[in-house]
This record gives C-alpha cells, sequence and structure tokens, in this order.
C-alpha cells in the first residue's frame, strides 16, 4: 500500500511524536522529505516560480519555523503556502525551545483543512533531523523496490484525491517518475513526444534521441535492425486512446533494470489514466492547450502551442466566464470572439465544464483593459446566462493562468455569499475571498478578532446592511449603494460618515477600509 504517515509514526525516530492535526489524513502516501527553514512564504514562492511547477502530493516538510518564530501570521501563512503546494503535513521540531507551543490559530487553520501536524518531543535538544530522514527515507526506498498487485489501485487512487484540477494524465506520469526514479516519455505513433517526465527533473538526458535509436530495433521484435548502444534501460507499451489510436509509453531507467513486470504495470496505470483524464489526449486543439495550460501539463502544453502557431508567452491577461445554461455556451462565446477581436491579437477561448476560459495578449486599443472587461459584462446580450466573471490582468506566464483558474475554484460558490448583488469580480478580489474565507474557518478566537473591527455597529442592522452593501456589492459608489437600498443619495452619504466615524476607519479611503472590507467579508460568510 506504500509508506502512510501512520507507518513511519511507529519508527523509532518519531517515538513521543504526537498528531497535532490531520488525523484523518494519516492513511496518505508519504514518497519523499523536505527541509523547509526559509519558513517565509514570500521569500519560498519566489523560489518556487522559478522552476517549473510540481504538486507535492506525497511530500512531508521537517521545520522549526526558526525565521518566523515570532510571527503567528506568518505561520498560518506558511502551513497555508504547504496546503496549496499540496504537501502532506508538517513534522514540527524544537517545540518548547524556538517556539513555545504551537498557536492556536495554526492549529486549527490545519485541523480545517485536514492537514497534518506531527509534534516531535518538546523541549528536547538532542533531537536531529537526519534520524528521521534517513529512517522515513529508508522505508520508502525498501518500498519502492516492490511493485505489489495493489499498484496499480494505488496508483490510480494517490492522484483521485487530489483537487479535480490536478487530475490528469501528466500528473500520473510524474508519480510514477518519482516512484520508479525513471523517465517517463508518451509519444504519437509518429515518436513526436505527447508528455515527457525527467528524473532528475532537471535532467539534460537526450530521450527523444534515445527513443529513436530504440525504437527500430524493438518494435521489430529485436530483428532487422542493429541493436542501439545505449546505457540506459528502456521498455515501451502500446497504450489506446478512446478513440482506438494508438500511444507509444517509454520508461528509461538510467543505470538500473526494473524489476519484471513493472512494465505491465506501469502501462496498465496509464491505460486507465487516460481512460478517465486523457480525453483526446493526443488532439491538436486550442480545447487541448487550455486543458494543458491549467493541468500543469507543461510538455504537451508546449508542443501544442507551437503546432497551433500560438505563441503562449504573449498570454497576459485571462477571464473566467462562468456560465448557469450550457445551451447558450456557443453563442456566448462567438459574442466573445467577436467583441475581443477588436482589442486583443492574440485570443483563445474555449469551454471547460461550466466556464469559458479566455487567454488574451498582444493587446492594441488605447483604453485601459478593465474598461474593455467592463464595457463586456454591462453590454451582452447574455448577461442572465453569466453567473460570474473574473478578470485577471498582468499574468506573467501560463502558471499565473493556472493558479489563477485554481483559485477561482477554490473559491467557488462562496463568492455569492460574499458579494449578493454583482457578478463581475477582479483578480484582487478573489485573493481577499480566499483569505477571508481561510479566516472564517480558523475558529472563534479569529472571527471573534475580526468581529471587533465592526463592532460598533454590529447591533444596528441598518447600519451593517448600508456598510455591507456599500463596499462589497456596490464597490463604494454612492449612486450604486442608493439604488440597491432604495434610498436617496445623501441618505447613504450620511449613513456612512455616521459609520466611519462610529469604527474610527474612514471607509471611503482606499488606504484606511481594507480591514472593515475583510471584516464585512467574514461576516457575510459565518451569518450566511
Amino acid at each position: 500500500m506504500g509508506v502512510t504517515v501512520k507507518n513511519i509514526l511507529q519508527l523509532p525516530s518519531f517515538r513521543g511524536a504526537k498528531v497535532l492535526t490531520g488525523r484523518k489524513s494519516l492513511h496518505r502516501t508519504v514518497s519523499s522529505l523536505s527541509v523547509l527553514e526559509v519558513s517565509n512564504a514570500d521569500f519560498s514562492s519566489k523560489i518556487v516560480k522559478t522552476v517549473q511547477e510540481e504538486w507535492y502530493a506525497e511530500e512531508i516538510v521537517i521545520s522549526s519555523l526558526y525565521s518566523i518564530k515570532d510571527n503567528v501570521d506568518k505561520q498560518c501563512e506558511t502551513v497555508q503556502y504547504l496546503i496549496d503546494l499540496g504537501e502532506v503535513g508538517l513534522i514540527l521540531y524544537y517545540v518548547g525551545i524556538i517556539i513555545p507551543k504551537v498557536p492556536e490559530e495554526v492549529l486549527q487553520l490545519a485541523e480545517s483543512q485536514n492537514f497534518i501536524i506531527i509534534c516531535m518531543p518538546k523541549n528536547d535538544y538532542s533531537l536531529r533531523y537526519n534520524e528521521v530522514i534517513y529512517e522515513v527515507m529508508e522505508a520508502i526506498v525498501l518500498d519502492n523496490q516492490t511493485i505489489n498487485d495493489n499498484f496499480v489501485n494505488e496508483s490510480l487512487e494517490k492522484v483521485s484525491i487530489l483537487p479535480e484540477h490536478s487530475r490528469s494524465v501528466e500528473i500520473m506520469l510524474k508519480l510514477l517518475s518519482d516512484r520508479l526514479k525513471a523517465n517517463i516519455v508518451l509519444t504519437n505513433t509518429n515518436l513526436e513526444v505527447v508528455n515527457q517526465v525527467m528524473w532528475p527533473r532537471n535532467s539534460t538526458l537526450d530521450v527523444v534521441t534515445i527513443i529513436q535509436g530504440y525504437a527500430p530495433y524493438t518494435m521489430n521484435g529485436g530483428t532487422g535492425a542493429e541493436k542501439p548502444d545505449i546505457s540506459c534501460f528502456v521498455d515501451h507499451k502500446i497504450i489506446r486512446q478512446k478513440n482506438g489510436e494508438a500511444l507509444y509509453l517509454f520508461l528509461i531507467k538510467e543505470n538500473s533494470k526494473l524489476p519484471g513486470k513493472t512494465m505491465d504495470k506501469i502501462s496498465e496505470v496509464v491505460q486507465v489514466a487516460i481512460n478517465l483524464w486523457g480525453d483526446k489526449h493526443n488532439e491538436v486543439s486550442e480545447y487541448a492547450l487550455v486543458k494543458a495550460i491549467i493541468n500543469d501539463e507543461s510538455e504537451k502544453m508546449r508542443r501544442l502551442a507551437h503546432q497551433l502557431h500560438i505563441d503562449v508567452a504573449a498570454i497576459q491577461m485571462i477571464w473566467l466566464v462562468y456560465i448557469q445554461d450550457l445551451s447558450e455556451e456557443k453563442c456566448i462565446r462567438e459574442e466573445l470572439s467577436e467583441y475581443l477581436s477588436k482589442y486583443y491579437k492574440t485570443a483563445v477561448i474555449q469551454t471547460i465544464d461550466n466556464c469559458i476560459i479566455v487567454l488574451l495578449g498582444n493587446y492594441s486599443y488605447k483604453y485601459n483593459e478593465v474598461e474593455v472587461a467592463e464595457e463586456y459584462i454591462e453590454t451582452t446580450s447574455f448577461l442572465s446566462s453569466i453567473s460570474e466573471m473574473v478578470y485577471a490582468p498582468r499574468m506573467r506566464n501560463t502558471t499565473d493562468v493556472r493558479r489563477m483558474y485554481q483559485l477561482v475554484n477554490q473559491v467557488g460558490k462562496k463568492v455569492h455569499l460574499i458579494y449578493h448583488q454583482r457578478k463581475w469580480f477582479t483578480a484582487a478580489e478573489i485573493r481577499s475571498m480566499k483569505r477571508a474565507i481561510d479566516l472564517s474557518v480558523q475558529g472563534e478566537e479569529v472571527t471573534e478578532e475580526w468581529m471587533s473591527v465592526i463592532a460598533p455597529i454590529l447591533d444596528d442592522l441598518e447600519s451593517v446592511r448600508t456598510l455591507m452593501v456599500f463596499l462589497l456589492d456596490a464597490k463604494g459608489n454612492y449612486d450604486v449603494c442608493a439604488k440597491l437600498l432604495f434610498v436617496h443619495k445623501n441618505t447613504v452619504k450620511y449613513r456612512i460618515k455616521k459609520i466611519s466615524e462610529l469604527l474610527g476607519y474612514d471607509i471611503t479611503m482606499n488606504s484606511e477600509f481594507y480591514d472593515v472590507y475583510l471584516a464585512c467579508m467574514i461576516y457575510r460568510l459565518i451569518n450566511n
């Protein structure tokens, strides 16, 4: 079944350790360990963004949180950062020495998302990271040497527990590559690479040349061609897509040969993954390109972009248009295409599930891009079919596109709990929503602290409603707020002035109202 967290807790190096949070996740498999002592999430994220983004679905982290030992907010931010990366959990060292105790806010955040925190024995100066590292990695290595009868089900289960947007053929290939410490390549029948996962990830091994040299020999049954002189172990299987078209799966391992029947098991896993998540996996289309971007299928994305002559590096804008009436989807896409062609030279518009994903680049108009988005939502003839639209500028690369898509889906339907009267949102508002949602589930102490920001008016329902509508639904616009409340504009101005005096914040000034704004979002979340 693989090495689970429950298994590693039985190792001698964990004697005296306590599971503080995430007991429901102790069945999760661990395939690697890493040490995190650069615990500032801002700095860590800069490091991660410099390399190809990974989903760390089977990794557990060791840390003492030394660099943020006195900052509870940064500790919560770091835990959330690890959760967002997909880490299994955190092994916390030197509690009572470096941090006096694990803050309640950290525990509540971790428990709310089933994130495991293991506290090593408190006040123990004799603890050493290397003891846990050695024993855990030894257990993982021994387990990886066997490909048992449950291997197929185990592998599929690991991907199926990931968030929906992370379930893909490439993620499965990454997990298999990590498990086998081998290069895995998927090609079409012309030996053109469809997916390619290297081991290690920064490997410069020329797998394309190896495959081209190996294929003529092995695909003729070892006859009619000279056996290539290569130093790697190479094996392959044919994988069938749903439409019957063939793909070739190559397994390339340096220095050592894999155990018998490994290729049979691997091909069975990949075949099921193709059936589940690889619909039209070899298709060359804009739809396949967008799917590759949001599923983090980097090799496939580059191949498709080249074949379609689309410069993905030019993409700097994303619109996400969520529709509630799928019968209008084609008409909405056609309207978007016609409208955006006036402003952007690059426009990729495709529908995934109930979301029309619009990728834009090479802006060629003199007006602000926000105005282009606002004008569309104000003039579209399909407003009743659109449940929400998100506008996200300054996308630096396809990683930013994928993260924004994932973030919006994490916020999900809660957007309508926070914003009762709106359909159009900016990326900044989505990020604020995600922060409010995270804060709202961190326990009574945290929510009470935020409610204290607006406490002076909580007993006055008229003031509460005015404040919520003004900041959240009307975006600070007096005219819109008056219309939504069915009162005169001057009445709104009077109420807002009175509310500002009571709260001690001038909620008409951007530099002052953010805490009030966040408190209003949390209020609506916990009162809905």
